[in-house]
C-alpha cells in the first residue's frame, strides 16, 4: 500500500483523489504504485554471502541412500548433534552385529562383514524415506526443506 506525501499515512487505491488523513488533494502525485513480481527476480545461482541456502528433499533423500550411515543426510539439514549420533549409533550397529555373527554364531568373515551393512543400509533407506514424506521438514536453521 502506499503512504500520503505529505503525512505518510498508508492509503488505499480508493484514497488516490483525497488523503483522509490530512485532506490534501491527490495524494499519490509522483508516487507510483504498481506490484512488482518478486519472484522472477531472484537468481538461486547468484547467491552472496549471508543469503540463506535452500536445502532439497531429494539432495536429502540421495544422501540417506547413499551415504546414510556416516550422518551426511542430517549434516546436510545443519543438524551435526544428529548427525553424529547416527554416525556413532551406526557404527554401534555395524560393530555389534559383525561381532554377533563372527564370534558368536561363527559365521564366515564375509558374511559377518556383508550383513551388518545390509540390515544397516535397510535402516537408513527406511529412515530416509520416512523423512522425505515428513510435512513441514525444517533445517537446522528454521528454513524449510523444499
Amino acid at each position: 500500500m502506499p503512504n500520503c506525501r505529505n503525512c505518510g499515512a498508508r492509503l488505499t487505491k480508493f484514497d488516490s483523489d483525497l488523503c483522509p488523513v490530512c485532506g490534501i488533494k491527490n495524494p499519490l502525485q509522483g508516487i507510483d504504485s504498481e506490484t512488482v513480481e518478486v519472484t522472477s527476480q531472484i537468481d538461486l545461482n547468484q547467491m552472496k554471502e549471508g543469503q540463506k541456502v535452500v536445502r532439497r528433499r531429494k539432495s536429502m533423500i540421495v544422501l540417506f541412500f547413499a551415504l546414510g550411515f556416516t550422518g551426511a543426510p542430517f549434516f546436510y539439514i545443519k543438524k551435526a548433534v544428529i548427525g553424529l549420533i547416527w554416525l556413532v549409533a551406526n557404527l554401534a550397529i555395524i560393530g555389534g552385529l559383525f561381532a554377533l555373527f563372527y564370534f558368536a554364531i561363527h559365521a564366515h568373515i564375509a558374511l559377518a562383514v556383508i550383513i551388518p551393512f545390509i540390515v544397516v543400509y535397510a535402516i537408513n533407506a527406511i529412515v530416509g524415506s520416512i523423512y522425505n514424506f515428513l510435512p513441514n521438514l525444517k533445517d537446522g536453521e528454521g528454513e524449510f526443506i523444499v
